[in-house]
Order: structure tokens, then C-alpha cells, then sequence
């Protein structure tokens, strides 16, 4: 009987020692793309404030679409060469969420100019104002504050609800190109130090085992 209650024991050690080193392995993976989206969205960011306030013309955003492919085709270059990990239901649900997250931003975006050439059909003068750096801004940290709580990094959740808070306050007082750094801050706050968190929680596991 006792030998029975040591295997059983010694499995569910195995076990939560194996799902451990699963949430770390997801936790290096997820921060290296963390880093590197923060990184370009904070630098599009400043980019597009500069030169849509030398030239006044909003058209700059478009560089937006830029930063988004050139992002795509570093993380599959990253994807290959990252530590594989078994697919689990924490990598779906963060997986899943910054798809999604993805789809609803461009989505919302195509379906703004959508509305805003079906009105001018009928009326020349019509205009269509959406504040979408207040709206991306709260998707996007609610995203991380998501991504955060399946991987249990309170620090993480912490960094993303500073970052959202910070990045909607300035929404609402500045208008504008200025209104853009407001990515800078997101970018910086709530994706580069969340990644580096990660990065290193991952680094101290692997010391630590």
C-alpha cells in the first residue's frame, strides 16, 4: 500500500513538474514575440507622430500596414527557432486571442472606410469620426491582461492594466498626430517589459531546475 501511494505521489510530481516546465516554455515563446511587436509598435508609433506632423497629412497611418507584415515575417522566422512546447489550452487561448485581435482591429478599420464611402455616396459632406486609438488601445491591453492570466503572471496583468490606464487617459486629453504616441506607451508598458518579464521567468526556471 505504501509503495502504491509513493508511485501515485511520484506521478503527480512528474506530472506538475512537466506542466511547469510546459508554462515556461510557453512563457519564454510568448515573450520573444512580445518584445519584438512592442518594439516595432512603439517605433511605428513615434514614426508616424513625426512625420504626420511635419507633413499634416494623416496618410502616414498607412505605415501601420507596413510594420504589421514586416512583424509577421520576423515571428515566423522567430517561430522556427524557438523551443517547442506541446500545444495546450493555455497556448490556444493566447494563440486565439491575438488572432482575434488581429481580425477585430483590421476588420473595424475596413468596415470604418466601408461606412465612410457608402455615406458620401448619399451625401458629400458626411464624415464619420471613431476614435480607434482609444478602442485599439483598450482591445489591445485587454488582450494582454488575457494573455496574462492563463500563463498566472501577475506582473504581466499589472504591466497591461498601467499600460491600458496610461494609454486611454492620454486618448481622451490629446488629439491629433500626438495622439499616436499613445502606441508608444502600450508598446513599451504593456508589451516590451511584459516580454522581458516573461523572457526572464522563463531563464530563472530553467537556472532554477
Amino acid at each position: 500500500m505504501e509503495t502504491k501511494n509513493l508511485t501515485t505521489e511520484n506521478s503527480l510530481k512528474i506530472i506538475a513538474e512537466t506542466m511547469e516546465r510546459s508554462r515556461m516554455t510557453i512563457a519564454k515563446n510568448t515573450g520573444k514575440p512580445l518584445i519584438l511587436w512592442g518594439c516595432m509598435v512603439a517605433l511605428t508609433s513615434v514614426v508616424v507622430y513625426f512625420l504626420w506632423s511635419k507633413t499634416g497629412s494623416p496618410v502616414w497611418n498607412l505605415l501601420w500596414f507596413a510594420m504589421t507584415a514586416i512583424s509577421v515575417v520576423c515571428n515566423i522566422v522567430m517561430d522556427r527557432n524557438k523551443e517547442k512546447a506541446p500545444s495546450t489550452e493555455i497556448s490556444r487561448i493566447i494563440g486565439k486571442t491575438w488572432m482575434w485581435f488581429g481580425i477585430f482591429t483590421t476588420g473595424l478599420y475596413l468596415m470604418i472606410w466601408v461606412a465612410y464611402f457608402i455615406l458620401r455616396a448619399f451625401n458629400p459632406e458626411a464624415s464619420i469620426h471613431v476614435d480607434l486609438t482609444l478602442v485599439i488601445s483598450l482591445m489591445m491591453g485587454l488582450c494582454g491582461v488575457i494573455s496574462g492570466v492563463v500563463m498566472k503572471m501577475k506582473s504581466v496583468v499589472a504591466c497591461l492594466v498601467i499600460a491600458t490606464a496610461l494609454s486611454v487617459i492620454v486618448a481622451l486629453v490629446v488629439n491629433g498626430p500626438a495622439q499616436i504616441l499613445v502606441f508608444a506607451i502600450l508598446g513599451v508598458i504593456g508589451l516590451v517589459i511584459p516580454g522581458l518579464i516573461l523572457q526572464n521567468k522563463a531563464k530563472n526556471s530553467q537556472i532554477s531546475a
